[in-house]
């Protein structure tokens, strides 16, 4: 009696796990927002997580420009072993040295300023990449969003073609309509079931493309939400060029210019000699006397080595004003043709939505009402069925490639990725 109480408690406790690994697996997906996956990108995504131990090597650098030369020791035995009188070890000197390195002109400073140069460099680098991952983001909701409007609109497609069928079975029953055009609604309905699986696929593509975007392996959350007829109006063309003067694209050549000043400033204290000091103490085997022994040593022609890596750090910081030139002028030209490309997608999708969708709807309302009459074939119907479908289509197109540039002109300007256009 007790084992078949313990068994049932058991299988009790089976059932019990069970069931609540099922109500798990069953729980809905969250859905997610466009400010949510931009925070997870933030806190997981590895390339951001690498600038910690660039920040730590960096400055280690620093400390290590900041260290002296390290004294040296040295160890001379002279006059050993030799020949005649000198054999052996009877007449050898033994000399123990200690030298140091007196940097003279202020090397260490300039050492230390070109690798701070360096450490402040990177809290730029860190701003691009932050960039560059938002708008990442940014860019793979969008395309989720569209892959979901895709999908939504193909099952309504197959929905219209089903519904489509069975009227024309009706007339065809009916004697009302030739064999013909029966056949032709079950092609029209497999191309939209078709058409509906391609959709998911594309879909699944883009949700898989986000989640390696937000730092995740598996697209585990559920819908993305957000309307793309929603356009937020974006600033005119001249703010938005004096903002592109702030860009990390354009920043970073403000850093550049202050560690290429600080190299060339270091390679021009080269011209300036240092000078090793030495001292010790020698010692004598013939009649074990001691003496001290002090030295300094100057290397010559030193401003004449140095000339070479001179002109090649000037060279180096005169090029820094031709590429941010370079950089602004492509800038610049890239942001005037999204600009005007963004233009151009919001006059569309206002014509689309405004004019042509009326009337491709009204068109088709009216082909209805004649094919319900035996006035208009199966053919001029199903035409109009896909007219109002393309250019429902081609409105989610447009709707989406507008928010594709929106996002692509705040990357440019520095500007953070607007989730206002996007989230209800």
């Amino acid at each position: 009696m007790g084992s078949f109480s313990a068994r049932a408690a058991l299988a009790a406790c089976g059932l019990y796990l069970l069931s609540a690994v099922s109500l798990q697996a069953a729980a809905p997906a969250v859905d997610l927002t466009l400010a949510d996956a931009l925070r997870q990108a933030l806190a997981k995504r590895p390339e951001l997580a690498a600038f910690a131990f660039e920040t730590r090597a960096r400055s280690a650098r620093v400390t290590s420009a900041s260290l002296r030369p390290a004294p040296q020791v040295e160890l001379l035995v002279e006059d050993a072993p030799g020949t005649g009188t000198r054999s052996g070890f009877d007449a050898a000197q033994t000399s123990l040295l200690l030298s140091q390195v007196i940097e003279l002109g202020g090397k260490l400073d300039a050492r230390v300023a070109t690798a701070r140069a360096s450490e402040t460099a990177l809290a730029n680098e860190r701003a691009m990449a932050q960039l560059d991952v938002v708008a990442e983001v940014g860019r793979r909701f969008i395309e989720v969003l569209r892959g979901q409007a895709r999908h939504d609109l193909a099952q309504e497609a197959v929905q219209i073609a089903e519904r489509t069928l069975a009227s024309v079975e009706q007339r065809v029953n009916a004697a009302r309509a030739p064999d013909a055009e029966g056949a032709r609604a079950q092609v029209a309905l497999l191309d939209a079931k078709l058409a509906l699986e391609d959709t998911e696929h594309e879909l699944e593509i883009a949700r898989r493309f986000l989640a390696a975007a937000m730092g995740e392996r598996d697209a585990g959350f559920g819908r993305a939400t957000g309307d793309l007829s929603q356009q937020q109006p974006v600033a005119d063309l001249d703010a938005l060029l004096a903002r592109l003067e702030q860009s990390p694209d354009l920043l970073r050549f403000a850093d550049e210019s202050r560690l290429r000043e600080s190299e060339v400033r270091l390679a021009e204290l080269q011209r300036r000699s240092d000078v090793r000091a030495t001292l010790g103490v020698r010692r004598f085997e013939q009649g074990n006397d001691f003496a001290l022994v002090a030295g300094v040593t100057v290397p010559l022609f030193a401003a004449r080595r140095a000339q070479p890596q001179i002109e090649a750090a000037r060279a180096r910081a005169e090029k820094l004003p031709v590429e941010r030139q370079t950089a602004f002028l492509h800038l610049q030209a890239e942001l005037y043709s999204l600009y005007l490309q963004l233009g151009h997608e919001r006059e569309l999708s206002a014509t689309l939505r405004q004019q042509l969708m009326p009337r491709l709807q009204q068109a088709l309302d009216l082909t209805t009402y004649a094919y319900d009459r035996g006035r208009y074939s199966f053919l001029e119907w199903s035409t109009a069925q896909r007219d109002v479908l393309e250019g429902r289509r081609r409105l989610i197109e447009s709707n989406a490639n507008f928010h594709l540039l929106r996002i692509e002109i705040e990357r440019l300007t520095a500007s953070s990725v607007d989730a206002s256009g996007v989230s209800p």
